[in-house]
């Protein structure tokens, strides 16, 4: 008996290793160790405060097998990862589902998915699986290296440009249409099913249309794709174990994707969406062809979602968990022990259900889908005045005016109403679509935005408004606003479906996410609505002037205009700047090197030297300023390269000095001398010296010129900067050359011939030319070494270098 049990528990020991070291309560447990922070302004302020990069991890591990496997001790957290991140970056924890928003924003391909930025938010580098903690140490080391020794800001901006507003023509969407059904047929993979040669993902909406098309055709190759997906996105329960494929046999309904062709095997998690898309296709082939195949799967899913996902007094929860992967699925019977659902309500996955499951109803009368359909729509229906959340959970709301759940809602409120037949909904719907229209529509170009929530405590700075629009859901958008147009006759609807779909009509492709630009060309044919549009043309266009009169984009724009036309106030601002900064710490150890530099010029062509030096720097810094979005941006983010390559030219000068070459630069036959070109290469070579040093200030002045709109006012910004740094230069080589006049200076200038022996060989030197040549090597060495920054810590405590930098902080915060 002792001999079985031991047995037993030899079987049972790597199942229960292996589900409780990869597992969603293992990583619970591992969370803790690494100081996450929050997606929030104070996170990214403390990046900028302290100089450390960003590690940002977008991760789903109620679900997600290898979320749970990389965050383990085998991965993220194993001690010398866990030591590196809290000491050197600003980690901040994401999870995936409930900020839908930042995943489309950040993900990385696949989950978990894992972003190092820059203290600016800048992306420097991002992969996604998995990483084993020698390659992610080389990557956390990367991204410290891109990071110290430089200076970075907080850069907002919005991308917005006004597009001409298309309005389809008829034969544009008769194009799209047999484009469209043309394309299931060429990507459908006649052996396997589904669409595509590689990786599976179930395509319910394509699916669900190939029906349509067969009950209007009668042609036989739509309903064989469907039959046919089903059949091999089905599991034999006999076969579990080397054939386990999209559809669990056991528990019923569907897993997230298939990783072959073949569907197996597959990623085991079940999500609410895939499942209610999946379940109104097969429904619908039930409706056309029932037999034992279709029936088992709808019995079987209906039922899974119903027992596991259907809260009963109303809202669907989210998906299930990996639970072990095959450890658990692919068993028979299966272990003790459910897999964990996640108990999040989904807003947009919730909608997915209920135009399931109203659907369901329509068709068959059923009480129980009518309930299920009423319950959640009455749920979502108090909390719509501002636009939807994203999600719910026990007490907690999720993000706010993003355009994935209003979208989906209002069409979940529209096919409720035309189902339930509840006017409610209808109201609903409308509530929700004037939101929309006045919160994300595009009036300018036609469109919906990606974002405008007003949220901003959870979101960088600037990150609450994202101009972009995305592709799915203004299909969706475009689809349910015409079809609100047929409910109600509200021309605003009317004219935003048609405009939404012209907005996108060369970035209209195949499959789901294309599906309802589609169904929104069929309801404008059918309903002659191209028509009815030019008819109430007039009408229309009063309507586009009074809300463009105060669209709030347009307004942003506006806001951006009026810091780019103030070219005078930034130009002061920019000319004081560049005063503050010669007069800072950072000018001291460059004097010295100016003043040897004039003691090489000749007494009459000392300001002449003076001023070439000056167009030298101020060169520099105007192509700084010209280029301040693409060479500015560069030249920041890899100063400590170009101090170095900076350095080593200041040494190489010194050297030159030192051997009596001077700097007499390219000799060309003229009246005047021709250290001018030295005294310019000089100045140059010295703007890219001081750049890291008067970083902060610098870079505040280029994130204004990048603001902008010419290069030409970018280049002048930084020349006026510039010559803030270079007339104190003037006035001081103005004095010298006054007191040589008297003689005082100009004596010590003359110096005098020194002379030494190193072996036996006598050397000789002229004493200005000697020390020229030491303070430009010991100043090229300050340089490459990155010391000339730290040098601002030992002479900033007088109350004077005090006010100077703290004059600066107050420009770098304008």
């Amino acid at each position: 008996m002792k001999i079985k049990i031991l047995f037993l528990l030899l079987l049972i020991l790597p199942q229960v290793l292996a589900n409780s070291h990869y597992s969603y309560e293992h990583t619970e447990e591992l969370t803790s160790l690494i100081d996450w922070r929050s997606y929030e302004p104070n996170t990214f302020k403390e990046s900028l405060d302290e100089n450390k990069p960003i590690f940002l991890l977008l991760t789903a591990p109620s679900w997600c097998y290898w979320c749970q496997v990389y965050e383990s001790e085998d991965y993220l957290f194993h001690p010398s990862i866990v030591e590196k991140i809290n000491s050197e970056y600003i980690p901040i924890y994401v999870d995936a589902d409930q900020r839908q928003d930042l995943t489309r924003q950040y993900l990385e391909g696949g989950w978990p998915s894992t972003t190092i930025m820059l203290p600016s938010r800048e992306r420097l580098l991002g992969f996604s699986g998995a990483r084993p903690p020698q390659l992610l140490m080389q990557n956390l080391e990367e991204g410290i290296a891109k990071t110290q020794g430089k200076e970075f800001t907080e850069r907002i901006s919005y991308s917005y440009t006004k597009k001409q507003q298309t309005i389809p023509e008829e034969m544009d969407l008769k194009l799209l249409i047999s484009g469209y059904t043309n394309y299931l047929l060429r990507s459908y993979d006649t052996v396997h099913g589904g669409f595509g040669t590689g990786q599976k993902f179930p395509q319910g909406r394509s699916l669900d249309y190939a029906l349509e098309i067969y009950e209007t055709t009668n042609d036989e190759r739509f309903l064989n794709l469907v039959k046919n997906t089903l059949a091999n996105q089905y599991t034999n329960i006999n076969e579990l174990e080397t054939n386990y494929n999209l559809f669990d046999p056991i528990e019923g309904g569907f897993h997230r994707y298939g990783t072959t062709r073949e569907w197996t095997p597959p990623h085991y998690e079940k999500m609410l969406y895939d499942n209610a898309r999946l379940l109104r296709v097969y429904y619908h082939l039930k409706l056309i062809e029932e037999y034992s195949l279709v029936n088992e799967v709808v019995d079987k899913t209906l039922s899974f979602i119903e027992t596991n996902w259907y809260n009963p007094e109303g809202t669907f929860y989210g998906n299930s968990d990996v639970h072990g992967e095959q450890h658990y699925y692919a068993e028979n019977p299966r272990p003790e022990g459910k897999p964990r659902v996640e108990k999040t309500v989904y807003t947009n996955w919730n909608s997915e259900a209920v135009i399931t499951y109203s659907y369901l109803f329509q068709k068959t009368e059923n009480p129980k889908y009518e309930e299920m359909s009423t319950k959640t729509l009455n749920f979502f229906k108090e909390d719509i005045e501002q636009g939807a959340y994203h999600y719910y959970k026990d007490d907690e709301k999720g993000v706010r005016g993003n355009l994935l759940d209003n979208s989906y809602l209002l069409l979940a409120f529209i096919q409720g109403y035309e189902s339930l037949n509840n006017e409610e909904y209808l109201d609903a719907a409308k509530t929700l679509a004037d939101y929309s229209l006045d919160k994300l529509y595009d009036w300018n170009s036609g469109g919906f935005f990606e974002r405008n929530s007003p949220d901003t405590k959870i979101y960088a700075p600037g990150e609450n408004l994202l101009l972009t629009n995305p592709i799915e859901e203004n299909g969706i958008m475009s689809y349910s606003m015409i079809k609100l147009y047929l409910l109600t006759e509200n021309l605003e609807y009317l004219n935003a479906g048609i405009k939404t779909l012209g907005s996108q009509l060369d970035n209209i492709g195949g499959l789901d996410r294309n599906y309802y630009y589609i169904k929104s060309s069929e309801l404008i044919l059918e309903n002659n609505l191209l028509q009815k549009y030019y008819d109430n043309e007039e009408i229309i266009k009063k309507i586009e002037l009074e809300k463009q009169e105060n669209f709030w984009a347009d307004n942003l724009i506006e806001l951006y205009k009026e810091e780019k036309t103030s070219i005078l106030l930034i130009g002061i601002i920019a000319l004081i700047a560049g005063f503050i900064s010669f007069a800072s710490p950072c000018s001291l150890p460059i004097l010295p090197a100016f003043v040897a530099y004039s003691l090489k010029a000749r007494r009459k062509n000392l300001k002449g030297m003076t001023v070439a030096f000056f167009l030298g720097l101020s060169i520099i810094f105007t192509i700084l300023g010209m280029t301040a979005t693409t060479f500015g941006i560069f030249l920041k983010t890899n100063l400590t390269v170009f101090s170095q390559i900076a350095g080593i030219l200041i040494i190489t000068f010194g050297i030159y000095i030192l051997f009596g070459k001077g700097f007499s630069g390219i000799h060309i036959k003229q009246k005047k001398p021709t250290t001018y070109f030295g005294s310019f290469l000089f100045g140059g070579v010295m703007g890219i010296s001081w750049t890291p040093c008067v970083g902060p200030i610098l870079a505040s002045i280029l994130l204004l010129s990048s603001t902008l709109d010419s290069t030409l006012k970018g280049g002048l910004l930084l020349f006026l900067y510039a010559v803030g740094l270079g007339i104190p230069l003037i006035i001081l080589s103005t004095v010298i050359d006054k007191r040589s006049k008297k003689g005082k200076i100009w004596l010590f200038i003359k110096g005098k011939i020194l002379k030494f022996k190193i072996f036996n060989k006598t050397f000789k030197v002229h004493s200005t030319t000697l020390i020229s040549a030491l303070i430009f090597i010991i100043l090229g060495m300050l340089i490459f070494s990155g010391k000339l920054i730290f040098l601002q810590k030992y002479v900033s405590t007088g109350s004077i270098q005090k006010t100077l930098l703290n004059m600066e902080q107050a420009l770098i915060n304008l």
